[in-house]
């Protein structure tokens, strides 16, 4: 199993930024291939589900599962999609103003064999942290933007 960790300092609340985090309207901006919800059943409490699917280019269908969620400190999901099945800890905190969200990323491919941790390591594990970072740095813009500017998807008052 392979384990990836990156984290971004987005300069927004812990509130606007938790919050921000598990809205579904933001997630086709922000999530790496993110295409659109299939079905969520509790999702994101502990035990909650979530199916979505990726761009055609993408992961296909994603499905996950709530391991852990500890309001505005930590969610973590288990994952599987027809390449690879991991967990994803998200952790959020404080850091002066801004909100720091880290990403542990621990996964494994479909496939087996006497090539698999090559191909990984040579091939997958770039594009992987690759998504990971797209999705961090998507996520920072539009989280500052919501607390900048308010939330476009709010209807005012």
């Amino acid at each position: 199993m392979a384990t990836l960790t990156e984290s971004v300092l987005v300069e927004a609340s812990l509130a606007e930024v938790w919050d921000h985090y598990f809205d579904p309207r933001g997630w086709p901006a922000w999530v790496d291939g993110f295409r659109s919800v299939e079905s969520s059943e509790g999702y994101p409490e502990e035990g909650g589900t979530l199916i979505w699917r990726s761009s055609p280019a993408g992961r296909g269908t994603v499905r996950e599962r709530v391991l852990e969620h500890q309001l505005r400190r930590r969610h973590e999901i288990e994952y599987s999609d027809p390449e690879s099945a991991g967990k994803l800890l998200t952790r959020f905190a404080i850091e002066g103003q801004a909100t720091r969200v880290a990403l542990a990323l621990d996964y494994r491919l479909a496939g087996s064999g006497p090539l698999a941790w090559v191909v990984e390591r040579l091939f997958v594990r770039g594009r992987v942290r690759g998504s990971l970072q797209r999705s961090l740095a998507r996520f920072k813009h539009e989280a500052e933007e919501v607390a900048t500017l308010g939330d476009p998807n709010r209807p005012a008052v």
